[in-house]
Formats: C-alpha cells, sequence, structure tokens
C-alpha cells in the first residue's frame, strides 16, 4: 500500500493555496477554523476546491491533506448506494435538506477528482493508498 506521500509524488501532483473567508459547502465551521480555495495540478489538468480546517490547524494545509481528504470523500460516495445509504453511514438524517446539500457536493467533488485523475489512479487513490 502507498502511502499519500508516495502518490502525489508518483502522479507528479501539486497544489496551489488561497486562503479564503469562507467554504460554500461547510457553513457549520467553529470560529476561528480557516477555509481555502486548492487547485491541484496534474499533467496540464487541473481541478479547485474548497478545504476547511479547524481553529486547532495553523498550517497550511499540504497537497498530501488535500487530495487525504478529497480521497475519502470520494470512496465513502463510491461505496453508498445512494444518498440514502450515504447518509446513513455518515450519521445524517436523510430529511435533512443539509444532508442533501453535503452529498450533492460529494457528489460533484467525487465526479471533479475522478475527471482530474486517470481511471487507474482514482482506483490507486481510493483504494491502495494509505490515508493519512
Amino acid at each position: 500500500m502507498k502511502t499519500m506521500s508516495q502518490f502525489c509524488r508518483r502522479a507528479g501532483i501539486s497544489e496551489r493555496t488561497k486562503e479564503v473567508e469562507s467554504n460554500p459547502n461547510m457553513t457549520d465551521m467553529p470560529a476561528g477554523s480557516r477555509h481555502f480555495k486548492v487547485t491541484l495540478l496534474c499533467a496540464g489538468r487541473q481541478m479547485t476546491l474548497h478545504f476547511s480546517m479547524g481553529p486547532g490547524n495553523t498550517e497550511e494545509p499540504t497537497v498530501e491533506d488535500v487530495l487525504n481528504c478529497a480521497a475519502m470523500d470520494a470512496a465513502g460516495y463510491e461505496n453508498a448506494e445512494g444518498f440514502e445509504d450515504w447518509a446513513s453511514e455518515y450519521g445524517y438524517d436523510i430529511d435533512s435538506r443539509e444532508a442533501e446539500k453535503t452529498y450533492c457536493a460529494v457528489r460533484k467533488q467525487t465526479a471533479k477528482l475522478a475527471k482530474f485523475l486517470a481511471t487507474e489512479q482514482y482506483n490507486t487513490l481510493l483504494w491502495e493508498t494509505e490515508s493519512l
């Protein structure tokens, strides 16, 4: 099993990070949280996503941090058999509009990640790379 650092190095993935005021996908972060707009870069392709860190994290996120979170979200989405299964797995109320909004954000981000990486890279990231 590869580490996240090994995966990023082999795939040639780097990132550009810009701190922003908020994350439109996470409106319930505690005070003092930091939000970033991150662009992942690989072989002429790019993927932009929002990334947030709680107030205890003082460093900027690394490419490994961002890709690890995106991979965990994608694996959860890929393993679910639809919204209700996903919501149940993550402790959401299936009647919650907020849960549905989060699910849609994860679905969209997962599609972007699958498009950003080659199919083999995507599968390696999700199923053969050690999470941080």
